[in-house]
């Protein structure tokens, strides 16, 4: 099979625990057309003996940074693994701790060889796995193609979820849009760059294999600590802003208040009410909310978290 360029698989790497999972998956891919970057976020842990330990499976480049970057500018982290790379045409921004499913990376040369449109970005569905590697749930699949707007609302809706690790993207795509879009933690700069990155011709799914997409303690996404929440509900009214601006319609601009609704609701029993009011506050400064939402957020909040203790001591234990 002639493949039409090269692919790169970015890992920036910090946890070692399950990272040789990773690696065996990669070995186990029925097409071996790829060249691993592995980009050290000055961890302290061994990773270079296991890339060494795999330089005869695959092609695989290991480089330790001398400063722990991920800690405070994740994005730049994921820059400096991307700069690493050496000009490969498409570009897997992957884990240390996530599985790549045997057929992917054949299943994506076989779709951009024989199909006449390319788009610039490309997506598999994922499965949700544990620390053993069982399958523990299987979210909703993507449509086979998908507009950025469906796919905000989607994803905003949790109607889809999206976990970084299951997209390819080329490098032409990546450097038009600047690279990631920037936010603190890199909370939503990976679902802004897919929307850029889609805009014209939307997120093209590729069916027949699956990435596993690992659940731990590890992951900032199901941190529930109450200093986590307010700094991520921050990071929401910022994302929630460069949504509206970039799509620039009237019914994002109310979509998105709806979007802020859910978020309150959601971590309603962890926030308290002081917290709440500065998250509001800043929403209405930065134009996220309207002043009649405001005023009635305001005014209805105080009974939000009881309807959210109900739904989640009564309604939620019976499914």
């Amino acid at each position: 099979m002639n493949h039409i360029g090269k692919l790169a698989i970015i890992i920036p790497a910090i946890k070692l625990e399950y990272f040789e999972s990773t690696l065996e998956s990669l070995s186990k891919q029925t097409c071996k057309d790829f060249v691993v970057y592995v980009g050290d976020d000055c961890s302290g842990k061994d990773f270079k003996s296991l890339c060494k330990k795999y330089e005869n499976e695959f092609s695989i480049v290991y480089k330790c940074f001398d400063d722990n970057l991920g800690s405070y500018d994740l994005v730049g982290q994921w820059k400096r693994c991307i700069d690493i790379s050496l000009g490969e045409e498409w570009l897997w921004l992957f884990s240390d701790d996530d599985v790549i499913g045997e057929k992917c990376v054949e299943l994506f040369y076989k779709e951009i060889i024989e199909c006449k449109k390319k788009y610039p970005i490309y997506h598999f569905n994922v499965k949700i796995i544990d620390g053993n590697g069982q399958v523990i749930k299987e979210p909703k699949e993507f449509p086979e193609l998908i507009t950025s707007i469906d796919f905000y609302k989607k994803k905003s809706s949790a109607e889809l979820d999206s976990f970084v690790v299951e997209y390819i993207f080329s490098r032409t795509a990546y450097n038009e849009v600047g690279g990631f879009q920037r936010f603190d933690m890199a909370w939503g700069s990976d679902i802004a760059t897919w929307v850029k990155m889609g805009n014209k011709d939307g997120i093209k799914t590729l069916n027949s294999d699956f990435v596993y997409w690992r659940q731990s303690n590890n992951n900032i996404t199901p941190n529930h600590k109450k200093e986590i929440v307010f700094r991520k509900l921050n990071i929401d009214i910022e994302f929630l802003s460069w949504v509206n601006n970039f799509f620039g319609k009237k019914s994002i601009l109310l979509y998105n208040q709806y979007v802020l609704f859910r978020l309150l609701f959601f971590y309603s029993l962890i926030l308290d009410r002081y917290q709440v009011n500065l998250i509001l506050s800043d929403a209405l400064a930065i134009k996220v909310l309207n002043s009649m939402c405001y005023y009635l957020l305001k005014f209805i909040y105080p009974i939000i978290p009881v309807l959210k203790y109900i739904k989640s001591h009564f309604y939620d234990n019976k499914k």
